[in-house]
C-alpha cells in the first residue's frame, strides 16, 4: 500500500510564503510523484561463508557448498549459464535476478528472463566497464551449462527476498517543481524524508530494483552508453540501485552501483544493452 504523502507543517508555510498557489502546484507534483519499485534484502542460506575467514576457520567452520538453484534469485553460489564458452577468467560472480520469481513487480520490468552481472577484474573499481551483464530471456534448467563454481565478490551465498516498495524522484527532478534560488526552501524540501518511500537510501544495505532515478545520478562517475543509444544519462531507466550488504559480505565504500537501461531496450526485452554505472549517493 502507497504511503500518504503529507506536507510537513513547516514545508507548507514556506511555500505559502514564498508564492500564491506554490502549495498546490507542490501537491499536484506529490499526486504524481510516486512509483512502484521492489526492495532486495538478502537472507544467508548457510551457518558457514562459501569463503571463510581466518576467524571462522579457526571456529572450526569449513567453506559451505552452494545449496541454492541456478535458476534462483541471489549473491552468489553457482550462477546460471547457458554460454559453452563463458569465461571466469578475471571475473567473480556476483549474483542474478529472476524475474519470473517477482511478484508485485513494476509493469515495466520483465515478467521472466534472468539477468546476471560478474566483476570484471580487469577494470578499476566503480568505472563503466567494471561489471560484465548478461541476459538470458528464457531461463531454464535443460538449457543451462554446467559450470564449476566460480570465485564470488561476497563471501556468503545468499537468497534475495523481494518487498514492494515506492520511490520518489531524486536529485534534480526533486527540485524540479520548486521556485529556483530560494536556497533556504529548497533545503527544507531535501531535507523532508517521507515515510514509507525511499527505503533503499534511508535504511542502507537494501537494493532496490525499478523505479525512479536516484540523486545520485546527477553526478555519475562515469557513463557509457550502448551502441546506437543516446549519450545523456538522464534518458535512461534505473533498473537496479546496489548499495554494500553485510549479509553476502561485499561493499563499493561509499558509492553504490547503479544498472541503467534505455526504456526503448526495456520494453524490447534486451537487458544485454544495460550498462553499470556508479555515484556516491
Amino acid at each position: 500500500m502507497k504511503a500518504p504523502l503529507e506536507l510537513p507543517e513547516n514545508l507548507r508555510r514556506m511555500l505559502r510564503s514564498h508564492a500564491p498557489g506554490l502549495e498546490s502546484d507542490i501537491e499536484r507534483f506529490l499526486e504524481t510523484a510516486p512509483s512502484p519499485c521492489l526492495y532486495i534484502r538478502s537472507e544467508r542460506v548457510s551457518r558457514s561463508p562459501l569463503r571463510p575467514s581466518i576467524l571462522h576457520r579457526l571456529m572450526g567452520h569449513r567453506a559451505a557448498q552452494p545449496v541454492l538453484s541456478t535458476l534462483d534469485s541471489k549473491f552468489g553460489g553457482i550462477p546460471y549459464v547457458e554460454e559453452v564458452d563463458l569465461t571466469w577468467d578475471g571475473f567473480h560472480f556476483l549474483g542474478q535476478l529472476n524475474f519470473a520469481q517477482l511478484s508485485d513487480a513494476p509493469a515495466t520490468l520483465p515478467s521472466r528472463g534472468l539477468f546476471a552481472l560478474d566483476r570484471n577484474l580487469r577494470a578499476a573499481d566503480c568505472t563503466a566497464n567494471s561489471f560484465r551483464v548478461r541476459w538470458y530471456p528464457e531461463p531454464t534448467e535443460a538449457r543451462a551449462r554446467p559450470v564449476s563454481p566460480p570465485r564470488c565478490i561476497g563471501r556468503w551465498e545468499t537468497r534475495m527476498q523481494f518487498i514492494p516498495g515506492w520511490s520518489l524522484p531524486g536529485g534534480a527532478e526533486w527540485e524540479a517543481p520548486l521556485p529556483a534560488g530560494v536556497t533556504q526552501l529548497h533545503d527544507a524540501w531535501n531535507a523532508w524524508t517521507p515515510s514509507g518511500y525511499l527505503e533503499d537510501e534511508q535504511r542502507p544495505g537494501l537494493h532496490r530494483l525499478s523505479g525512479h532515478r536516484s540523486a545520485g545520478l546527477d553526478e555519475p562517475y562515469s557513463f557509457v552508453p550502448p551502441p546506437g543509444r543516446d549519450s545523456s544519462l538522464r534518458a535512461y531507466a534505473q533498473l537496479l540501485r546496489i548499495d554494500f550488504d553485510n549479509a553476502s559480505g561485499f561493499h563499493w565504500g561509499t558509492n553504490q552501483g547503479y544498472v541503467l537501461i534505455h526504456p526503448e531496450d526495456l520494453a524490447a526485452n534486451r537487458l544485454e544493452r544495460a550498462m553499470v554505472t556508479w555515484a556516491n549517493a
